[in-house]
């Protein structure tokens, strides 16, 4: 029989939270688009940078691009690189709760 273990509150550090809450991204070997369809299956919001953004369909996953952000800068989904000028793209069910 297996005990529970129970992290107390000295653990639970701001960094801790944050880093528990944090994407790892694309795991190594996987191919980029299916790592970004899953993250379209989960309504997640997606960066993508100018060259991965023609191969992902937004319209038809049902995703849209935010008039008011038009470039952010991150880790591309899709190709893992962190570029100063990306698109976000988020689900239209939350898109009107994103400012």
């Amino acid at each position: 029989m297996t005990a529970a273990v129970h992290k107390s509150k000295e653990f639970w550090t701001p960094q801790r939270r944050v880093a528990a809450g944090r994407a790892n991204g694309r795991a190594p070997g996987r191919l980029p688009g299916g790592h970004v369809g899953d993250l379209a299956d989960l309504k997640k919001a997606l960066i993508l940078c100018a060259g991965c953004l023609p191969k992902f369909n937004h319209i038809e996953a049902g995703y849209t691009r935010k008039p008011n952000l038009p470039v952010v800068s991150g880790r591309c989904d899709g190709c893992t690189q962190i570029k100063p000028r990306a698109h976000l793209l988020v689900h239209h069910s939350v898109a009107n709760l994103v400012r």
